[in-house]
């Protein structure tokens, strides 16, 4: 495992130069669904096999890293309650703590503004050393690690794999790059699950959008 967390790594990626955060609809949920995700690998939490499974804790000692030891205190409360109702939860909101930490890191630097907090690149290396990661993963499947596959997972499912790796995959199309993923075979309940859910947000947003076209 990457000596990053997995919602710190998807941090980085959701977070320009200038400390603005892509995919503003899905990034609290994207986060806090990336933190599920690492609990389980960590045998902290279980998910169910429904559709809109069910989060459990198996283990309440605390991972003793500030955004997991967030997500499961949150869990703890929301235990038993589904996935979807969890990742969306307020308490699961996971920015200040993953912004914080890579600012200690020296990653990025906190700026408050009068509304909103922004966190622009201080030191590159840490994305630069994730994105060549991922993009050797794509390159060659089979140097891909667990991590980097829920990762790429996660930004497949969220339609933005290719916008955020375009230099990486040499403008690879989403399609494209979407079987590239599917070819990881990440074979994770939660993984599985939470595609199945950013998929329904997914089209929710596009039916509302819709809506308010017409």
């Amino acid at each position: 495992m990457s000596t990053m967390t997995i919602p710190a790594e998807l941090f980085l990626l959701l977070t320009n130069d200038a400390g603005r955060q892509d995919a503003t609809q899905f990034r609290k949920p994207a986060l806090a669904a990336a933190a599920v995700v690492e609990l389980t690998l960590r045998e902290k939490v279980a998910i169910g096999t429904e559709r809109n499974p069910k989060v459990t804790v198996t283990d309440a000692s605390a991972p003793e890293i500030p955004e997991l030891d967030q997500a499961l205190r949150a869990i703890i409360v929301l235990d038993g309650k589904r996935l979807k109702s969890v990742i969306s939860h307020r308490s699961m909101d996971l920015t200040e703590v993953l912004g914080d930490g890579l600012a200690a890191a020296g990653a990025v630097e906190r700026k408050d503004g009068w509304i909103l907090t922004s966190w622009p690149v201080k030191d590159p290396a840490l994305e630069t050393a994730l994105r060549s990661r991922l993009a050797a993963a794509i390159a060659d499947p089979s140097r891909a690690s667990l991590q980097d596959a829920i990762l790429l997972e996660l930004l497949s499912a969220m339609k933005i794999a290719h916008l955020l790796l375009r230099e990486e995959t040499g403008g690879m199309r989403r399609r494209e790059l979407d079987r590239v993923v599917k070819g990881l075979a990440v074979d994770h309940p939660a993984a599985s699950a939470l595609r199945r859910i950013l998929d329904e947000m997914n089209t929710a947003i596009a039916t509302q959008a819709a809506m308010m076209a017409n």
